[in-house]
């Protein structure tokens, strides 16, 4: 595909490479984007005359001709060309991982490989024999960074060493950060860095900061190539997290496998091999299911740029025991652990690693607020700023959302994990929560009418803080009946249980009978702008009437995704939610997606796109094209724009964002996977596909990874579903006794 700026980055390790070709640069760092600098990458191939040819990293040498990339969900391949000698040159950088691989995914150090093939012809071309053999080279430049090359000696391979100091303070140049962004527990820390050759023989370059390889010229395939690795360390603390009601300090947790960078070079060398091994399984398996193009491309891009903001550090206590914490950034605002953007992001949880949600309820459960008009609380909007998780900094609080969130991600992870002991600790916040969503309707109407701010913050006044929003009550009303389901499971609060399901029940029928309009929900119900307050600025707004009050919305269903997966009962009237689902999907349409209304069609976030399509699957209704959203991330990163992943259009900057992630729900919304390892009886797991041609949907929540073993939900030519590799037992609805007939399909919506 066209070059374009690209991210690599490692899991919860921060090190991070963007490569930005057309700045000629790459933003890089051991402690990821904000906290980078510009990186001079001049890497590629001497030609036979002396010319250096080079990939658009660098504003040095000559370019290679006609440079692309090609990517993999971990990996990234750019390709350019030397016409005059018929040569094809790739330089590709692997960031390992293989899911519930701590030690493999958390090793700050990629893989990088360069090749050089002959090609028959170049466009018109004409030119002698390619050479038998080219020089490549590596060779970097970097502000305020001490780089020294080394040739082999004494056994030690050659390689190039980076030292330099690293701030913690995010910056940028192109945009302001959010206020209330400070220092962490240092200003700077020290970092080191080394690129070592796998392949005896190199030279050093004249400059002293790169190195020169004599590779011959072979067919693609051969496997011959130069390989590298190229490691980083930081001994540092770098947070600063509230634990236990105290600030404590906190260094990544890869300290404890590598107290150093020779530590995390030997064993990356060492081990090479096998985890590229089990990096490029996990890739193929992905490649096995029938996603298309733009959703591959989407879903690669995402995943590093969530990767990119993950911070997994170790907090040591006064006994010298540690406790696990594990957050991440939400791109430019840099928040940290921002609970309504994990709740976007659960699905690659659920589908990978659900160990890393579930650390976060307890860091989340810290920021806890009282509230004495109800007896209850409520949860912050995020943890902190920058690299201080001590406290919110978001401007506002969003209390109803973040309530709700944290209560249908709890069920979620319970109910698909079968696992008690985080909801068991839990129990007595969900009665504190529970009692701020009742408190919440102040009038019987079935809808909050306080604490309705929300995180759709550049929408109109209608969608964001409107009095009673339908996208509330909805959500609400399934945290209600979420958390009498907890209570139930922890043998908690009978009464409270019973007090939620029955006002759950009661505010469905108000909601239907309220804002129900003949084929979709209004945005909110009381459409009055009389007494609303802009969250933003504290004054009333201007007008009577809220505009938009009565148009389709994209956020009606956003509450009910979560339920769907662990097989709760339906919350909405089906009819009235398939029909509110697409109809929205037809009023809201713009060149990039939905808009979060119909009264404002521009104003697109590609998350909350991804996260109705896959409500969408799941209630068995056709989802949009990715299409739509790929072209935003290409408009957003070639020519003058390097955004990395970005959820919002023009009038926002949600940029270098891990939401987008959101996009694995395709993987287990396609076949309809649903979990529920706490039902009556055991686990109840099934799935539901469409079958309308043949399909391999790789079923990652039953897999166990460590022996290797991984279900696969086929679908054959005559449309019948097995389940190969199966681990737990599986329900396979929908399969026809007649192996001929006609499977029914899936409803196109709109």
């Amino acid at each position: 595909m066209q070059s374009m700026t690209w991210t690599m980055s490692r899991l919860g390790s921060r090190f991070n490479l963007l490569f930005e070709p057309y700045k000629n640069r790459v933003m890089h760092s051991a402690l990821g984007r904000f906290l980078d600098q510009p990186l001079d990458l001049m890497v590629g191939l001497i030609e036979p005359d002396g010319t250096h040819r080079v990939l658009p990293f660098t504003l040095q040498g000559e370019p290679l001709s006609n440079p692309e990339q090609f990517e993999r969900m971990n990996s990234v391949t750019f390709r350019g060309y030397s016409e005059k000698h018929n040569l094809r040159f790739e330089f590709n950088v692997h960031a390992v991982f293989y899911p519930q691989d701590e030690r493999l995914c958390i090793m700050p150090a990629f893989y990088l490989e360069m090749r050089v093939n002959p090609v028959h012809r170049i466009r018109w071309s004409t030119v002698t024999k390619p050479p038998q053999k080219v020089k490549l080279f590596i060779r970097l430049g970097r502000p305020d960074t001490t780089i020294t090359a080394t040739s082999d000696a004494d056994n030690q391979p050659a390689s190039i060493d980076l030292t330099y100091s690293n701030t913690l303070t995010p910056t940028s140049d192109e945009y302001t950060l959010p206020d209330g962004i400070e220092d962490g527990p240092h200003r700077f820390v020290d970092v080191s860095e080394r690129i070592v050759s796998l392949n005896p023989g190199c030279e050093v370059t004249d400059c002293g900061q790169g190195l020169v390889y004599e590779l011959p010229v072979t067919d693609a395939g051969s496997g011959t190539k130069w390989r590298l690795v190229w490691g980083a360390h930081v001994a540092d603390k770098i947070l600063k997290v509230k634990h236990h009601g105290q600030v404590r300090d906190a260094a990544f947790r890869y300290n404890n496998a590598w107290g150093c960078l020779d530590d995390v070079i030997e064993e990356a060398t060492d081990t090479r091999d096998q985890r590229l091994a089990l990096s490029r399984r996990f890739e193929k398996l992905l490649e096995q299911a029938p996603m298309d193009t733009a959703q591959s491309h989407l879903l690669a891009q995402s995943f590093q740029a969530w990767l990119s903001n993950t911070f997994w550090c170790d907090i040591h206590e006064d006994d010298g025991k540690h406790t696990e914490w594990f957050g991440a950034w939400d791109g430019t605002c840099t928040y940290l652990g921002t609970l309504d953007v994990e709740y976007n992001i659960a699905p690659l949880y659920l589908t990978l690693w659900p160990k890393l949600l579930g650390i976060q309820f307890a860091q989340w459960a810290e920021q806890e607020k009282t509230h004495a008009p109800s007896n209850g609380s409520f949860l912050s909007h995020d943890l902190g700023g920058g690299v201080n998780a001590v406290g919110q900094t978001y401007p506002h609080d969003m209390e109803v959302e973040e309530n709700c969130n944290f209560l249908l991600l709890l069920q979620a992870y319970t109910r698909w994990t079968g696992r008690d002991r985080v909801v068991n600790k839990l129990a007595p916040l969900v009665t504190r929560l529970a009692k701020y969503l009742i408190w919440s309707d102040r009038d019987g109407s079935g809808f909050p009418s306080e604490g309705v701010a929300n995180t759709i913050d550049d929408a109109s006044p209608a969608i964001q803080f409107a009095r009673k929003q339908t996208y509330l009550a909805v959500k609400r009303l399934a945290a209600l009946k979420a958390a009498a389901d907890l209570l139930k499971l922890t043998d908690t609060n009978a009464d409270l249980a019973k007090q939620c399901e029955d006002l759950a029940d009661d505010s469905l029928n108000q909601v239907e009978s309220s804002a129900w309009l003949g084929d979709h929900y209004a945005v909110c119900v009381d459409k009055s702008a009389v007494g609303v307050t802009d969250a933003w600025t504290g004054k009333p707004l201007p007008y009577d009437t809220l505009p938009g009050w009565d148009a389709y919305s994209i956020y009606t269903g956003n509450g009910l995704l979560l339920p769907f997966m662990v097989g709760r009962p339906d919350l909405l009237n089906p009819k009235h939610l398939r029909q509110d689902v697409a109809s929205a999907q037809r009023e809201n349409a713009s060149r990039y997606g939905c808009g979060h209304t119909s009264a404002e069609t521009d104003n697109v976030w590609i998350s909350q796109n991804l996260w109705r399509d896959t409500l969408a699957q799941y209630i068995k209704l056709r989802p949009l094209s990715a299409q739509y959203y790929w072209d935003m991330q290409v408009m957003s990163n070639t020519g003058p724009n390097s955004m990395g992943y970005t959820d919002t259009y023009i009038n926002n900057y949600v940029t270098f964002n891990p939401r987008g992630i959101a996009v694995i729900g395709h993987l287990l919304a396609a076949p309809r996977l649903v979990i529920d390892r706490k039902a009556p009886g055991g686990a109840y797991i099934t799935v539901d596909p469409d079958r309308h041609k043949p399909q391999r949907w790789p079923l990652f929540p039953l897999a166990d990874w460590r022996a290797g073993k991984i279900p696969v939900c086929v679908i054959d030519h005559k449309g019948r579903v097995t389940i190969e590799g199966q681990i737990d037992p599986v329900i396979v609805h929908g399969n026809s006794p007649d192996p001929d007939a006609t499977p029914s399909g899936t409803q196109l919506i709109g």
